[in-house]
């Protein structure tokens, strides 16, 4: 099955190497690069952060949909009051930092998700996908095969494994990836330490832990995990989805989606 995921994306994408211009920030470690590269921008521009997006693309009834639960969502009141308890202490420097990487964090899992088919490609342990996880700088995330290659039949012909397709008629798919696992952990454990409440600090451990989870068992069910807590974070803690989000979507389906992950409001 992952094979053949693989030789549909191959056959699409031709003989070319693809640049891909997210950085993951857990896996997605990508993410941070956004926000490190907004982070003297003019915040009265926010359409220039938020992408226009729509659950159209979004395949219904996958796998990775049914993981997904959703919860009657908290009102803007209980969201201010609960924002104002988890920051209390905190210099708006540090909010802002903190907002910003989890909202960069959110957008890229959110887009791999609805376009990219990331819980498919993670839910193969061995997908390029997880060097995310393991990896900076160049780092290989598919291969590409020309179109015009029949592989069953080459694989048949030559008694070839998969691997040892690719590594003769493959063209590696790379991407920069500037940030690990062990450096999104170094970083969220970096904003921890600025945070006072102990509910806000339980969400941050929790992601720390999960990360490292992640990253030595290779499972999607924890990445799943990671973004439906990061999601929460961002559209219904630091930011109000359905109000601070939705006038910048075409379908406010998905930021007005709330999954029931967050302590402050149970």
């Amino acid at each position: 099955m992952a094979n053949h995921k693989k030789d549909r994306l191959s056959n699409y994408i031709g003989n070319h190497r693809i640049a891909w211009f997210f950085t993951l920030f857990l896996i997605a470690c990508v993410g941070l690069s956004f926000y490190l590269s907004k982070t003297n921008s003019n915040e009265s521009q926010p359409n220039a952060e938020l992408p226009v997006v729509s659950n159209e693309n979004n395949s219904e009834g996958t796998d990775s949909d049914a993981l997904y639960g959703e919860k009657p969502i908290p009102t803007e009141d209980e969201v201010l009051a609960a924002r104002q308890q988890a920051t209390a202490g905190m210099s708006q420097q540090q909010i802002k930092r903190m907002t910003e990487v989890i909202k960069a964090a959110n957008l890229w899992l959110e887009h791999q998700y609805m376009y990219n088919n990331l819980f498919d490609r993670l839910s193969d342990p061995d997908d390029l996908y997880w060097n995310y996880f393991h990896q900076t700088g160049e780092i290989q995330i598919d291969w590409a095969i020309d179109g015009s290659i029949d592989k069953d039949a080459i694989c048949k012909r030559e008694n070839l494994s998969s691997e040892e397709f690719y590594e003769q008629y493959g063209t590696p798919v790379v991407t920069t990836n500037r940030y690990n696992a062990d450096d999104v952990i170094s970083l969220l454990s970096e904003i921890d330490s600025t945070v006072h409440n102990e509910n806000l600090k339980a969400e941050l451990l929790y992601l720390i832990d999960q990360i490292e989870q992640a990253k030595e068992s290779h499972s999607m069910e924890i990445v799943n995990e990671i973004y439906k807590k990061i999601h929460d974070l961002d559209y219904f803690l630091l930011r109000y989805g359905p109000i601070d989000v939705a006038k910048y979507v075409e379908d406010d389906t998905t930021v007005s989606k709330y999954y029931g992950t967050l302590s402050f409001y149970r």
